[in-house]
Formats: structure tokens, C-alpha cells, sequence
């Protein structure tokens, strides 16, 4: 015989209404009571009758997920680790997380997603940049909406973000202390929040210090971030009269395509240039010699947006937030220009 929402309540030592609670995310459960309850469920293996529960409520269970195309082109699955936190975190919740893609060409009437014109989600989550437009038509939907690592402050939704200023001021204060005052820095020109942050970073990381940014070693001319690209802003360096000790990478990909093309070209890393990337993604501690980055905590990013959405689920009238995921700077060998500081090294 199939368990019951009784047996759930006696194995984990709490009234039905407890369990009900928890399974239609209605009411204050402490935390400690909602574990319980969950391990239950997962021990007598019950499940509930998820269709009528949702009719009565007239909920879906899902949660859409939204990305633009671009990011499944790339190899680095940086959102897709995105995408795995959310479902895992979904899960706890006894949620759905559907996935969708919108292309760069956006238009609502051929490409909004299919979950949306059928109403059956109860909250969005947009990773990543997509176009401006696609924001908009979600929120005409009047749905509880997160925005990862992505959007503007004077948008009234809720953001999950990373620590991006925080981490480049630390990559560029790990050259300062090693005495290195001739740094550059590596972004994008496609307006990406999070390519305004970490170059403000490095920019307060260099005032800090007081050293003077030389315009020349600043490089916002690339539309992409990729690692062809990073090639293309080496070479675009390394044809003017000076060159930077250190460069500050908007992320991995491009202080991989930096990396590959110092090497072709007889530039030595770390020895003549010193590379910090940002995002720590699968290749940057394969190559040799390894990267040092700012490592992204990526499912964590996912799990962030799934629980914001969950709250704002369960507090209809809950205002927009924004929270930030805090980043760890990875020490390799790419960035290790001298033992004369004191500077510990950690090999990952």
C-alpha cells in the first residue's frame, strides 16, 4: 500500500496540517520541522497527488528558466551549472524547473517561451544576459521573476548576482602585492552588468593602491568573451609601444585566448605576463601552465534563484531583493610572479 500524508506526519513526528504545509508551501514551517518532514517523504518514498493539489491551488509546480541560445554554443557550460543548482533546489521544493531559450533576433510573437503562453509556470528565472525585450514581455505576466547575474538596478525584480567588484579588486590586489604596478585590464563592450562591476573593481583596487591606469593597457573593444577573442585583445596589445606585467581578465575565456596566443608568439606566462581569469571554469586548471581565477559558485547562483522565487511564491506582496554570491579567488600558476611577498600559493 502506497504511503499516505499520515504515515509522513507520524514518521516525522508532526501533525498532518504540518505536512500539508509543507507540501503546498503555505505558512511558516521552521526550518528544522521542514527538513524533517522532507527526509520523511524521501524515506516512505511518498508522493503526492501533485495534480489535484495543484488544481486545488491553481498552481502549476513549475518554474521557467530562461537563457538566451548563446550560451549552449559555448563550451564551458557556465549556466548550465546555473540551470543544475536551480533544479537541484527545486527539488527540496518539489518543484519543476522548465527550460527555455530565446536567440539574440528575439521576437514575442515567434519566440517567447511556450510555458508562458500556456500559463503554466509560477515563477520565471532569466540567467544571463538576454535581449532587454524578452524582460519586458515576462513581466507583463505580473509573475514572481529573478534575474541571475544580469539587470539593471532601476529594474523592479528580484536579482541574484555575483560578488563581481570583489572579486577583480582582489586578482588585481594579488599583483599589487607582489610589487606589480603595470596592470591591465580585459573586458567586453556589450554593456553586461557584470562587465561594468569587475572593471570597477580592478579600478578600485588600482586607485586604492595609487597607481595610475595606463588607457592603453584597457581593453573594451571585444562584442563576445570568448576565447578567440581574448586572442584577438592580445594581439591588439601587444602591437603598441607598451606592454602591461599583468592583465586582469573580465573572465576565464578570455585569459585563456590570452594565454594561447602570449604562447604562439614567445611571451612567457607568467615570466613576462601574468594572467587572472574570472569564473574558474573546467579548462582553466588543465592548461599549462594553470590558471589562476576568480572561481564562481555557480549552482549556487541557481539554488539562489530558485529559493528567491519560492519566497516570493509564498509572499505574494513581497518586495524585490537582491543578493549577492560570494566569489573565492583561486591561486595557480599563471599568476605567480614572485616567492619575495610572502604570498601563499594554493594549488587547486
Amino acid at each position: 500500500m502506497a504511503p499516505t500524508i499520515r504515515d509522513v506526519a507520524i514518521r516525522a513526528k508532526v501533525a498532518q496540517s504540518t505536512v500539508s504545509a509543507v507540501l503546498n508551501r503555505k505558512g511558516y514551517v521552521h526550518p528544522d520541522t521542514f527538513a524533517r518532514v522532507q527526509k520523511a517523504i524521501r524515506d516512505l518514498e511518498y508522493t503526492p497527488r501533485r495534480i489535484a493539489r495543484n488544481l486545488t491551488q491553481q498552481i502549476s509546480g513549475n518554474i521557467g528558466f530562461i537563457i538566451h541560445d548563446r550560451h549552449f554554443n559555448h563550451a564551458e557550460p557556465f549556466y548550465t551549472r546555473i540551470f543544475l543548482g536551480a533544479e537541484l533546489q527545486a527539488r527540496q521544493h518539489d518543484l519543476y524547473v522548465l527550460l527555455s531559450t530565446v536567440p539574440e533576433k528575439y521576437s514575442a510573437k515567434n519566440d517567447l517561451p511556450r510555458f508562458l503562453l500556456e500559463h503554466n509556470v509560477d515563477g520565471i528565472i532569466i540567467a544571463g544576459s538576454v535581449p532587454n525585450r524578452v524582460i519586458h514581455d515576462v513581466m507583463n505576466y505580473k509573475l514572481p521573476m529573478v534575474l541571475v547575474d544580469f539587470g539593471d538596478e532601476d529594474l523592479n525584480v528580484s536579482r541574484v548576482l555575483i560578488e563581481n567588484r570583489r572579486g577583480t579588486k582582489l586578482a588585481t590586489q594579488h599583483f599589487i602585492d607582489q610589487g606589480i604596478r603595470d596592470i591591465g585590464y580585459v573586458g567586453a563592450s556589450d554593456g553586461h552588468p557584470s562587465g561594468r562591476e569587475r572593471f570597477a573593481g580592478f579600478m578600485k583596487a588600482m586607485t586604492g593602491a595609487g597607481i595610475p591606469v595606463v588607457e592603453e593597457w584597457v581593453d573594451h573593444q571585444e562584442t563576445d568573451t570568448r576565447s578567440a577573442n581574448g586572442t584577438t585583445v592580445f594581439h591588439r596589445l601587444w602591437e603598441k609601444p607598451s606592454h602591461p606585467r599583468a592583465i586582469v581578465c573580465f573572465n576565464d575565456a578570455f585569459a585563456l585566448g590570452i594565454m594561447r596566443a602570449a604562447q604562439e608568439t614567445g611571451v612567457r606566462i607568467p615570466e613576462d605576463l601574468a594572467l587572472v581569469g574570472f569564473d574558474d571554469v573546467v579548462p582553466a586548471n588543465l592548461v599549462q601552465p594553470s590558471l589562476s581565477t576568480v572561481r564562481v559558485f555557480k549552482e549556487d547562483l541557481g539554488a539562489a534563484a530558485v529559493q528567491t522565487i519560492t519566497d516570493m511564491i509564498n509572499q505574494p506582496h513581497r518586495k524585490p531583493v537582491t543578493s549577492r554570491i560570494g566569489i573565492e579567488l583561486v591561486h595557480r600558476n599563471s599568476s605567480i610572479v614572485t616567492q619575495q611577498t610572502g604570498y601563499t600559493v594554493n594549488e587547486t
